[in-house]
């Protein structure tokens, strides 16, 4: 499969648009059709955090690899495992900020939920 082909595939499994893919790219959303359409190929660095995002291997989303480690087959159909990334499950709201989190480094990410611990301390304690 073609890196346009899996990024079309894997948006819409994750039931996220091009404009949101864009907005955590730093790109407009004609950018990032672009990269679905095959007309131009994104950077290193931008398909690392499509990867992050999807929480596959850049590997993958360039066809390299066909094995998805949260996905699994049975009988041609891809069922979610124990381990699967449930995005695609998710309310709108709760997917956008998965997608924005998994962009975090760990330091970052340490950061916002030591803000998010506090937040709801004090919200317990009114």
């Amino acid at each position: 499969m073609k890196l346009e082909e899996r990024l079309r595939e894997i948006r819409k499994e994750h039931k996220l648009t091009q404009q949101e893919l864009a907005e955590a790219l730093g790109i407009d959303r004609t950018a990032y059709t672009y990269y679905e359409i095959g007309k131009t190929m994104p950077s290193p660095v931008r398909l690392c955090k499509l990867a992050r995002i999807y929480n596959v291997t850049v590997g993958y989303l360039l066809g390299v690899e066909d094995n998805r480690p949260e996905l699994i087959r049975k009988q041609g159909a891809k069922l979610l495992s124990a381990a699967a990334d449930p995005i695609a499950l998710l309310p709108k709201e709760e997917r956008r900020v998965l997608m924005w989190y998994r962009l975090l480094d760990e330091k970052e990410k340490e950061k916002l939920d030591e803000l998010m611990r506090d937040g709801f301390e004090k919200k317990e304690k009114s």
